[in-house]
């Protein structure tokens, strides 16, 4: 890729490196050559632009506004001709390398922790780091692959894939429902023990449709937590009424732990959304190892958050 003698790619990758590392001489040291190498490469390719790319002081360096705009679309571009080059070479080659997966953690405790050990017996030649977190992680910055996820809040850029719907229900113990008796009507859950999730992000109040209209109900009681297993475990205990999300739960309904409440109701989260997905940036859409990783998840989580 050379323009008028100018090995542009070159100059595209110092520019980048000049940026991210603050100095000329930060990215010199990094890339093994002399720091009048790389900044003629700079020169060069400003030269060729005709345009300023960098604010130059003594111990200070600053993206222009052209420079602002170049430098979005050449880390773009590298990223993808990385990524092409390294799915070629991958192409003959059995999957393997780092792979970097992020997850919610009661939902990586539950499911993925057990799927594990069969996916690198399958494919001895990758070396995976799960990262689980309720927090929601930027995908550039922390260099992850794959990221499994709720809701549709986060999917800005990404390609995504979904796992399964993503039901939430009322539910309590049997014994807390005997004592308190079951509701009939969403109405009914003020005269009830109702235990709350705290999310930042999330909404405090339980919506509830029967098909018909959306029903609106501020849950009281005397438990809140940020921790959804410690609610859960509370719950199964007989303290109260709670919301769940099916997968976190299914086994738990199926044997008869827990019961659901208002079982003719839907629940509507925005937090948590309608689906479970994995999401991945566009320059990992070919990538060997991360296909194999999504094919071997989507396989064994279908359905997973359905009734």
């Amino acid at each position: 890729m050379t323009d008028n003698g100018i090995d542009h790619l070159g100059a595209m990758r110092a520019l980048v490196r000049v940026v991210e590392l603050g100095s000329l001489s930060a990215a010199a040291r990094e890339l093994k050559v002399a720091t009048s190498t790389i900044a003629r490469k700079v020169t060069a390719l400003e030269a060729l632009l005709g345009v300023s790319l960098l604010h130059r002081s003594t111990h200070h360096i600053a993206l222009t506004e052209a420079g602002n705009l170049y430098h979005a679309r050449a880390v773009s571009m590298i990223a993808d001709l990385d990524d092409t080059l390294r799915v070629v070479t991958e192409l003959d080659a059995a999957p393997s390398g780092p792979l970097k997966l992020t997850a919610p953690v009661a939902f990586g405790r539950r499911y993925l922790a057990p799927l594990v050990a069969p996916f690198l017996e399958r494919y001895p030649g990758i070396q995976l780091d799960l990262r689980l977190t309720d927090n929601h992680n930027d995908m550039v910055s922390g260099g992850f692959d794959l990221d499994i996820h709720e809701g549709e809040n986060y999917l800005d850029n990404l390609i995504v894939q979904p796992i399964s719907r993503n039901d939430s229900i009322l539910c309590a113990a049997p014994s807390y429902l005997a004592q308190r008796g079951r509701p009939s009507c969403p109405a009914d859950l003020a005269q009830h023990n109702c235990l709350r999730y705290l999310h930042p992000e999330g909404d405090s109040r339980w919506h509830l449709t029967d098909g018909k209209r959306m029903e609106s109900v501020l849950p009281h009681g005397n438990l809140q937590s940020d921790h959804s297993e410690l609610l859960l475990e509370a719950t199964c205990a007989g303290l109260g009424i709670a919301e769940f999300e099916i997968w976190l739960i299914r086994d738990l309904l199926v044997g008869g732990t827990l019961e659901a409440v208002l079982p003719g109701y839907h629940l509507k989260n925005e937090l948590t959304g309608r689906q479970i997905y994995m999401a991945y940036l566009p320059n990992r859409r070919f990538s060997t190892k991360v296909r194999v990783l999504r094919e071997f998840l989507a396989e064994r989580l279908k359905g997973i958050g359905e009734m």
